[in-house]
């Protein structure tokens, strides 16, 4: 699964971010209050989505690439 987490401001972006890094979620900037994790863990994703109050962005199966096929 790939998720986009939007905090609603910098301390909860910071503490959430820290966590997915400490929990091994490897979490990539997007933006200000911005970040996103690929991982088949969904239960470690969403006890760092209700812990910091984060919005789920974008949720996919896959991580977007792109690739449009033509």
């Amino acid at each position: 699964m790939y998720f986009e987490l939007t905090a609603p401001d910098k301390l909860s972006f910071e503490m959430a971010y820290w966590d997915a890094q400490i929990i091994g979620l490897d979490p990539h900037v997007l933006s200000a209050l911005t970040f996103n994790v690929g991982t088949g863990s969904i239960e470690k994703v969403s006890k760092i989505r209700d812990k910091h109050n984060l919005i789920e962005s974008y949720v996919s199966d896959y991580e977007p690439t792109g690739y449009t096929g033509r």
